[in-house]
């Protein structure tokens, strides 16, 4: 019966580190309001006058694009600068 070779500890630690991070939920948020931020400021900027003047003349998609777009990046930001360390 052959064995398989035993790990060391610091290995196994820094992958449970960056499996954690791989899946750091705030990672996920801010990539998707990353996508949709950018999704709506480009139909926000390419949006028809017709579109824009709906809500009193404030090109909406616009400003909730530019929005989502800072909220996405403070998240991201914040995964990064402050990684999860895995209970031991």
């Amino acid at each position: 019966m052959a064995t398989e070779a035993q790990q060391p500890p610091d290995v196994d630690a820094a992958a449970a580190k960056k499996a954690a991070n791989r899946f750091d939920i705030r990672r996920i948020i801010g990539g998707l309001f990353l996508l949709y931020g950018a999704i709506l400021t480009v139909v926000g900027i390419a949006g028809s006058d017709e579109v824009k003047s709906k809500a009193a003349g404030i090109n909406v998609n616009l400003w909730t694009g530019l929005g989502m777009l800072v909220f996405g990046a403070l998240m991201v930001t914040w995964a990064l600068t402050r990684p999860v360390e895995p209970d031991a």
